[in-house]
Order: structure tokens, then sequence, then C-alpha cells
């Protein structure tokens, strides 16, 4: 009997904990508030204030993180803003547009053709003509052309090295030889060669391009075979000696007596006497390409025979170290008397290729002394 009473009691416990109410715990969590107002008072502030705590460390790291990705764009922008080295690949006979009007170009420096030269070119000047008729007068053929090109300013344009063979009446010895062209499309998309001397952008463009190393390369291999040829061939090394000196005199000659000529024309127009003035021109200008002194050694030629074919040399005179292989071209540098410059190649057309306090130009051959 006992026993069940305890079972009774023990089960009527039970029953009420499982039907204890969310209202219930409501209560007794208020008496417990209440009891211990100021203990969860203390712990409410204290977990405001980690949470205040953990918002301003998150905001400061959102902030550096902003500022790192800001710095990190600036770097960016700046890396862009600069140049970078980046050379495009020295092409060899890629286009065959180009290498067609390098051939036509060459085949008329040979002949002296006047006419063509002037259609092939968008400028060329008086003493630039007069110097590529005396020229072909020396020269028996242009062979082996090959093109060395990479992209000029424009779409459609190419900086050109053009390298050859260069065989010189009555020597049997070719010598080899590399010219610097700048090739351009016009709008009936026919290609011609560029007068860098009127365009002083993309006369600094070519030389930028002309001293990357590939390039520079090239230059070299040229250089040593010409130098090599020379070596070997006595005759022809003592004709180059010459030559150059020769043709300058000679265009000078010729640049003269045009010169005079004009003069002469102007001076009797004025008297009134053009008809008689311009027959004595005419009969002098038929005669002025055959004038110029044809080969031989000139007093003058010994002068060159100092000169390396490349390395350090010092000069004695005055040079003036120009952009392009033309004397209007621009003037970049001044050599004076007693200074040094490194000659990279002496071409055939009477200029030397020079490097001189980290430029690159050109020289006349004559005036190396």
């Amino acid at each position: 009997m006992e026993k069940e009473r305890k079972n009774g009691s023990s089960g009527r416990r039970r029953k009420g904990k499982r039907n204890k109410t969310p209202s219930y715990y409501y209560r007794r969590a208020l008496r417990v508030l209440k009891k211990r107002k100021r203990t969860v008072l203390a712990a409410g502030i204290c977990a405001l204030a980690a949470c205040c705590m953990i918002l301003v460390i998150w905001a400061l790291v959102q902030a550096l993180s902003g500022k790192g990705a800001e710095a990190e764009m600036e770097a960016v922008e700046n890396v862009a803003g600069e140049p970078i080295d980046v050379m495009e690949p020295l092409l060899e006979n890629a286009y065959p547009e180009v290498n067609d009007l390098i051939n036509r170009y060459f085949a008329a420096l040979q002949e002296g053709d006047e006419e063509t030269l002037t259609a092939l070119r968008d400028n060329t000047g008086t003493a630039e003509l007069l110097r590529m008729q005396e020229n072909s007068s020396h020269i028996e053929a242009y062979t082996d052309i090959s093109c060395y090109t990479k992209s000029g300013l424009e779409a459609d344009s190419y900086v050109v090295f053009a390298c050859y063979e260069l065989k010189f009446q009555g020597i049997d010895t070719m010598l080899p030889g590399i010219a610097p062209l700048y090739v351009c499309r016009n709008e009936q998309g026919d290609y011609y060669l560029h007068d860098l001397t009127q365009d002083e952008a993309a006369s600094s463009y070519a030389n930028e391009v002309a001293a990357q190393e590939d390039v520079a390369a090239l230059y070299a291999r040229v250089n040593e075979t010409y130098a090599a040829r020379l070596a070997e061939d006595e005759t022809l090394a003592a004709y180059m000696e010459s030559y150059q000196n020769d043709m300058m005199v000679a265009v000078g000659e010729a640049l003269e007596e045009q010169t005079a000529e004009a003069e002469n024309t102007q001076e009797a127009e004025g008297n009134g006497d053009s008809g008689e003035a311009s027959g004595e021109s005419e009969a002098s200008s038929g005669g002025q390409s055959t004038s110029a002194p044809q080969g031989g050694t000139s007093g003058s030629g010994s002068s060159s025979s100092s000169v390396p074919d490349s390395g350090e040399f010092t000069v004695s005179e005055t040079v003036n170290i120009r952009k392009g292989v033309s004397e209007t071209s621009e003037k970049i540098a001044v050599c004076y008397p007693g200074e040094t410059l490194e000659i990279l190649m002496k071409q055939a057309d009477g200029w030397t290729r020079v490097r001189y306090q980290g430029q690159t130009g050109y020289v006349r051959s004559d005036v190396l002394k």
C-alpha cells in the first residue's frame, strides 16, 4: 500500500514535469532576472561592448583593404604608363609587296633612273638625286636583296632594313650593304618610300628601332662581312678608299654647277635676256651628270685610310651627326675635334653609321678624318 502511494506520487511528479509550458520558463526567467538584475545588466553591457568592438575592427579591416587595393591600382597604372622594352620580331621577307618596292628601288638606283626614283619616293631633293645618279655610275649590280622589317608608326607602314650584295664596276669581289628605309602605303593601296627628313616623329621612331638588339645584331653581321671582304681584296679596299670621297666631290661639283646655272638664269631673266640664258642652261644641264669624275683617286681620298671600318674613332674636325643619310636630315649632335665616336658601319652610299653620346646617326664618310 505504501509502495503504491509512493509510485502514485512519483507518477504525479513526472507527469507535472511533462506538462510544463513555455510560460512556465518565461515566468521563471523573469524571477531570475529580478533576483540577479545587476549581473544580467553587466553581462548585457559587456556583450554590447564586444559587438561594438567587433564592428570597429571589421570597419578598420575593410578600410585598410580598400587602401591596399587603391595603392595596387596606382602601381598598375604607373607601370602601364612606363615604356615596356618588348621588341617586335625582326621579320625577313615577310611582305611580298614591300619586297617588290625595294627591288624596284634598287633597280632604279643601279640605273640612275631619276623618274622611277622620284615616283617611288614621296620627296627626293636635288642633292639626293645627284648622289643617286653619281652612285649608279660606279655600280654594276645590286643582288641578293633581303628585307628585314618591323612595324612602323602608322598602319601599313614598316621600318625596313634592306640587305644586299653590291658589285662595283671592274671589281670582282661583292660587298655587302644595308639600307634603312621607311615604307608607307597611300590611299590607292600602293607602297612608297617615305622621306624621314620631313617627318621628325617617324625618323625618331626608326632610329629607336635601329638601336634594338636584333637590328644591331643584323648590322654587326653585315659589318663583319664588309670588313672581311675588304681585308681579303686589296683592290676593293683601295677602290673604297677613294670611291666615297670621289662621289661626294662629284655631287658637290654638280650642285655648285646647278646653283651657278640657276643664278645665271635669274640674272639673265632680270636683264631681259631669258632666251639666251635658257639655252645655256639647257646645254650645261645636259652634260652635268657626265662631267663629274668617274672613279680614280682624288687628293682627298687618302684621308679616309686611317678611319677604321668599326670601333672607336677620334675626329680631327667638327662632324655633324644626322638622323638619316641626307644633308637635309635633322642634325642630332655635333662631334668636335678631339672627341670620340663609335663607328658602326661604313656604307657604300657615302655615309657612315655611328654612335655618339648614346645616339645613333649618320655622318658623311668623307668628313671623318
